[in-house]
């Protein structure tokens, strides 16, 4: 039996895209549970970025969101030592999946591979979502 759950919720709603935290079949929210329990000056800085994305649809500076080579189209976003990965979806959506603290030099690839298992999960939740309707 498929969730009656909505597979994402929305973060920022800007002139170029809205961001939208993944919401799991089970109902959790994994990037916007990460994001909650780091402290108000890390949680401002993402919120921010968020909002630059949303109003521009771009942010330039790899510092602070870059696409992860050798990916399904991921991307992160980047506070410091600190990682929210998403990816674009149809209609000027962007998906947030989870977030994680970076200790080394590269992403590691079990992050990689959680986001673009949630990938896919939100995109054939979605197909479904539609053949519902």
């Amino acid at each position: 039996m498929p969730s009656k759950l909505p597979s994402s919720r929305l973060v920022y709603d800007g002139a170029s895209l809205s961001l939208e935290f993944y919401v799991t079949s089970s109902g959790a929210v994994p990037a916007e549970e990460w994001l909650e329990q780091l402290p108000r000056a890390i949680q401002q800085k993402f919120a921010a970025l968020f909002a630059r994305m949303g109003d521009t649809g771009k942010i330039w500076n790899e510092r602070k969101f870059k696409h992860l080579t050798e990916t399904d189209q991921i991307f992160e976003f980047k506070v410091e030592a600190d990682r929210i990965l998403c990816f674009f979806f149809v209609g000027r959506r962007l998906i947030l999946t989870h977030g994680f603290r970076k200790a080394g030099d590269k992403t590691p690839k079990c992050e990689i591979e959680r986001a673009e298992t949630y990938k896919q999960e939100f995109e054939e939740r979605r197909k479904h979502e539609k053949t519902v309707r």
